[in-house]
């Protein structure tokens, strides 16, 4: 009898740590977001189009950022809850996230906005306009966090624009891309041979996007691997 009563002890205490534990991480949770509450922030993003073609163009944006809601997103986002668990799961639970909420949907609008209005404003073809979206996450305008947050706002960014994109992932070279839907007239503008870089799904054909680091275009991929190298394939299609 005194052995169970000890054992029921134990386990008490354990599931007052446990408690403890999860308050502990709660209140850090709500006093981050306390820190935060109605504060914005302005963010001015800066960046130049690199164009196969030789093309000068200049982005200059300010976008305002509720902090709070800033601080929520990180908190929510799938990647850090479970970064290990079902990949495709998070992918699309975050791609319908950043859809629905209204002010990560409204800065992602204001993004391609501005950026269709440039590009028409001085007559920038449909290849140089996409790569400009590219340049947009890229670094240095956006500092380099996570191979798929990169790659997801690009998602976001070109399928507002209204191209079907795949997000690819090899978890063999640790990197995370997206491809973005073909069209066979860029093939001689593309950075690298297709071959490399572009791949096919349902009689659809995608080229390779590096959305990490600056200095690729369309087309553009490290030498050490190819488009063929990426295990993980999830299509989202506009």
């Amino acid at each position: 009898m005194g052995y169970v009563l000890f054992i029921q002890f134990v386990i008490i205490i354990l599931l007052s740590a446990i408690l403890v534990s999860k308050n502990k991480k709660q209140k850090a949770e709500t006093s981050l977001m306390d820190a935060y509450d109605g504060k914005v922030e302005s963010i001015t993003y800066s960046w130049k189009l690199d164009s196969a073609r030789k093309t000068k163009l200049k982005g200059h944006l300010v976008l305002r950022f509720n902090l709070k809601e800033l601080a929520e997103q990180r908190l929510n986002n799938p990647f850090a809850i479970t970064p290990h668990h079902d990949t495709e799961s998070n992918l699309r639970s975050m791609y319908y996230y950043m859809l629905n909420h209204p002010r990560t949907l409204l800065h992602a609008t204001e993004v391609v906005k501005y950026i269709n209005r440039v590009c028409s404003r001085n007559n920038v073809g449909e290849l140089d306009k996409l790569q400009f979206v590219l340049d947009f996450v890229q670094e240095p305008n956006i500092r380099y966090n996570y191979d798929h947050d990169c790659a997801f706002l690009a998602t976001i960014l070109f399928h507002l624009m209204g191209y079907n994109v795949l997000f690819i992932i090899s978890y063999k070279l640790g990197h995370a891309a997206i491809c973005i839907e073909y069209d066979q007239r860029w093939q001689v503008l593309l950075q690298n041979s297709p071959k490399n870089v572009t791949t096919e799904i349902d009689g659809r054909k995608y080229v390779y996007c590096e959305t990490t680091s600056d200095y690729f275009r369309i087309g553009g991929i490290s030498p050490d691997f190819t488009i063929n190298d990426f295990e993980t394939r999830i299509e989202f299609r506009g």
